[in-house]
């Protein structure tokens, strides 16, 4: 069985809990609830990609039993650091992962280091809140955005012969940029906006090769997290027929995208939130 759907959602620790941060993320934490996996999907597995977790000069794979889930952050209210979220791993589909990669002379390898950090468990409480599907942490690499849209191809043909039926998440915020911070309520940066528009539109054409060369300085601008890695490999593991929608689009703090992208075969969709000032 194939992936069933795609998606590439924000990571923000304030999707733990909105309250703490004075109601900072609770459109985005309810669109990633709303989204209904369970339900719509009926997934026995998911894959995540988090920029967080970057191996220099290969991919990784995490094999453990059962993820570590490391509070990969600091400085924030203490109700954060006792939220868990404890999914088994899949060492099995780790494997054959690595196998796949190794075959098509993709450098990788599994590792039991690391775990599942906050870039992943931070949506998935609100994707998969019961937290007891099998759960197969994957890492970035600091390798070329071709490269992650090659190892993406690989996990997709390689998801092919798969009996269960799987869910691909990558995360992260397309604009990303502390320097462009700003704490005022409802505070916007308009050309932010305008460049993650772009990429967002990119990404949902397809048009892969068009986003890894898309203009420098924009890129530069709007900072991407993790250079965008688990969303190139997102779509190195699409299929062809597959179609992409923007769920909804927002900015916080002046400074960082929230938008939820879904892929899928057109499955029946809820209505739509769509972009919000």
């Amino acid at each position: 069985m194939p992936l069933v759907a795609a998606l590439f959602v924000p990571n923000a620790p304030f999707l733990i809990s909105p309250s703490a941060f004075g109601g900072v993320g609770e459109e985005a934490a309810r669109d990633l609830q709303n989204l209904k996996l369970r339900e719509r999907f009926r997934p026995e597995g998911i894959l995540v990609a988090s920029p967080h977790w970057s191996a220099p000069g290969r991919f990784r794979i995490q094999a453990a039993p059962v993820p570590r889930q490391i509070y990969d952050f600091s400085g924030f209210p203490r109700e954060l650091y006792s939220v868990r979220y404890a999914p088994p791993g899949d060492p099995p589909l780790a494997r054959l992962l690595e196998e796949a990669g190794t075959r098509e002379g993709v450098p990788v390898e599994t590792t039991q280091d690391w775990g599942l950090d906050h870039g992943a468990w931070a949506p998935l409480i609100r994707l998969w809140p019961e937290g007891d599907l099998p759960t197969l942490p994957l890492s970035i690499s600091d390798r070329s955005p071709e490269d992650h849209v090659k190892w993406g191809a690989v996990v997709g043909e390689a998801l092919r012969h798969e009996p269960r039926r799987l869910v691909m998440v990558g995360t992260g915020s397309i604009t990303h940029s502390f320097s462009r911070m700003d704490p005022t309520p409802g505070a916007r940066w308009t050309q932010g906006e305008s460049i993650e528009r772009e990429i967002v539109d990119l990404a949902l054409r397809g048009q892969t090769k068009e986003l890894t060369h898309f203009d420098r300085a924009k890129w530069e601008t709007v900072e991407p997290e993790g250079n965008l890695g688990p969303l190139f490999m997102v779509l190195g593991a699409l299929r062809e027929n597959w179609e992409g929608r923007l769920v909804s689009t927002s900015q916080v703090y002046g400074a960082f995208g929230m938008s939820i992208l879904e892929f899928s075969e057109g499955t029946p969709a809820p209505a739509e939130a769509g972009p919000r000032p």
